[in-house]
């Protein structure tokens, strides 16, 4: 965050009554909490993982008991690699922002809710995930976490709370609707084939790196 205080009293876009050590501290501290936030979901994932339990004289059948965890070592891997991609995409978005208020504050905070909870059905989906159930419950969350982003994003767009080189970032970032699209998509084919679902979740990471080689070409 260089410079943005400078930037803003400077008559830029976006431009602040507070003094700009005031708005450094309100960037820093939201940044901190956020950045805390998706650390401490991260953590909990692997918790998501049971350990085997062996009775007396079965320890022989270690090696098999956790190959049965199968389910929950890719729920892990999906749910770090789906919690990583929304950090590096707010941690692009905030980088970008020249001061915080408060509106943006409190849709922040929905967001940082989401994200913690969103331990929790990646858990149902290790356990259940052979249910549309639990597919409809992870791809609803998961929806509504990128509903909320967007709308961070909108919100400061329109109060004028992005530096220019944010708006140009934002202009170059692949389209949001490809992650409401791709999960809201999959829960009808949870009803057909759970495994056709879960599959179908590649194309978050799919899709963007074709539109970005893509453009590569067109330059």
């Amino acid at each position: 965050m260089s410079e943005r205080g400078e930037a803003a009293t400077s008559g830029g876009s976006g431009a602040s009554s507070e003094p700009p050590a005031e708005r450094r501290f309100d960037y820093d501290r939201t940044v901190a909490l956020s950045d805390g936030v998706f650390a401490i979901a991260l953590t909990l994932l692997v918790l998501n993982i049971g350990a085997p339990s062996l009775g007396p004289g079965h320890e022989g059948v270690l090696g098999q008991r956790l190959l049965d965890h199968g389910p929950e070592y890719f729920s892990y891997a999906l749910g770090f690699a789906v919690i990583a991609l929304l950090w590096v995409r707010h941690h692009t978005f905030y980088r970008g922002v020249d001061h915080i208020d408060t509106r943006l504050t409190v849709i922040n905070l929905v967001y940082l809710g989401l994200i913690a909870f969103l331990p929790y059905p990646t858990r149902i989906l290790g356990l259940y995930g052979h249910q549309p159930a639990a597919i409809v419950f992870y791809a609803t969350t998961t929806t509504a976490v990128s509903i909320i982003a967007r709308i961070q994003v909108v919100h400061a767009m329109r109060a004028g709370l992005l530096s220019e080189e944010g708006r140009r970032e934002l202009r170059r970032r692949t389209s949001w609707v490809i992650a409401p699209a791709v999960f809201l998509a999959s829960i009808p084919i949870a009803f057909v084939s759970t495994t056709a679902a879960i599959y179908c979740w590649t194309l978050l990471f799919i899709v963007p790196a074709v539109q970005r080689r893509l453009a590569a070409l067109r330059n």
